[in-house]
């Protein structure tokens, strides 16, 4: 049976019950849709963060912290130790871009193939050490823009990383033996502008409900991992209130079906 519904001032009810009538498929097929929450790109103990914390502690679900290691501050490591399920997960390590400056048409990334791979595995490695001291830190690797040369990936492990996280579904559990990879799913920043003519503005309520649905209908049906927990992406420095809501909303809505669950980036990642 449906849930009930709640409405908001400009979001379609169709989009809610379309996310509902998904659960519960998820339901009567006796599995549970599992869901996973990653904030990038924290730096500081700065007000955007407190509000993100805030609302965190609000929904009382669990919360990844992507944490960038060369700007990670005292204050921020201060403010995380009184805060309670959050995982703290590598974010590169200065957020620095190395795409071509001459090409236009280049996709920022950090963990490159532009410079020797030696100078890469360096800064991941000196960013670990940094984050190690950060409460409920995980050797989990996400990479600022979401992209990782490929021929990095082998050396994870030896850095001691158990797990990578970027965007959209995994190809597959593991990208090499010992690293577990659980991407994010549902970016409610509109980037590029490119859906809602907004660059950097929030995506809208109906686009991520469609996102959501396509990706869990994507697991249900086996077209892509169906163990793969479906990752909300959000960005604390640039959330206004619109998005705030949206994902007060989203959480609340998926925590009162019976067929949904968040997950904890320790479950996530299991590190054995």
């Amino acid at each position: 049976m449906a849930l009930a519904m709640t409405k908001g001032a400009h979001e379609p009810d169709t989009a809610w019950e379309a996310l509902t009538r998904e659960l519960d498929l998820w339901m009567e097929d006796g599995r549970t849709a599992t869901f996973w929450w990653r904030d990038d790109d924290a730096a500081d103990h700065t007000q955007a963060l407190e509000h993100l914390l805030d609302l965190h502690n609000t929904l009382d679900v669990p919360l990844a912290l992507a944490v960038v290691p060369a700007q990670a501050t005292p204050a921020l490591q201060a403010r995380l130790q009184t805060s309670k399920h959050v995982a703290v997960l590598q974010h590169g390590y200065a957020h620095t871009n190395f795409a071509d400056a001459a090409d236009a048409k280049a996709r920022k990334i950090e963990l490159d193939d532009s410079r020797p791979a030696a100078y890469v595995i360096g800064d991941l490695a000196t960013g670990t050490q940094a984050l190690e001291r950060f409460p409920e830190f995980l050797p989990v690797l996400v990479p600022p823009w979401n992209r990782i040369a490929p021929h990095l990936i082998p050396f994870l492990p030896e850095l001691g990383f158990r797990g990578l996280s970027t965007l959209g579904p995994r190809p597959r559990l593991s990208p090499i033996p010992g690293v577990r990879a659980n991407n994010v799913h549902l970016d409610i920043v509109d980037w590029q502008g490119k859906r809602t003519g907004t660059p950097g503005g929030f995506l809208g309520a109906e686009n991520i409900l469609a996102d959501a649905c396509a990706h869990l209908e994507a697991r249900r049906t086996g077209t892509v991992d169906g163990e793969e927990a479906t990752g909300l992406m959000t960005h604390h420095a640039v959330m206004e209130t619109e998005s705030k809501e949206f994902v007060r909303k989203f959480v609340a809505h998926t925590k009162q079906h019976p067929a949904a669950r968040w997950l904890s980036a320790a479950e996530v990642f299991p590190v054995a």
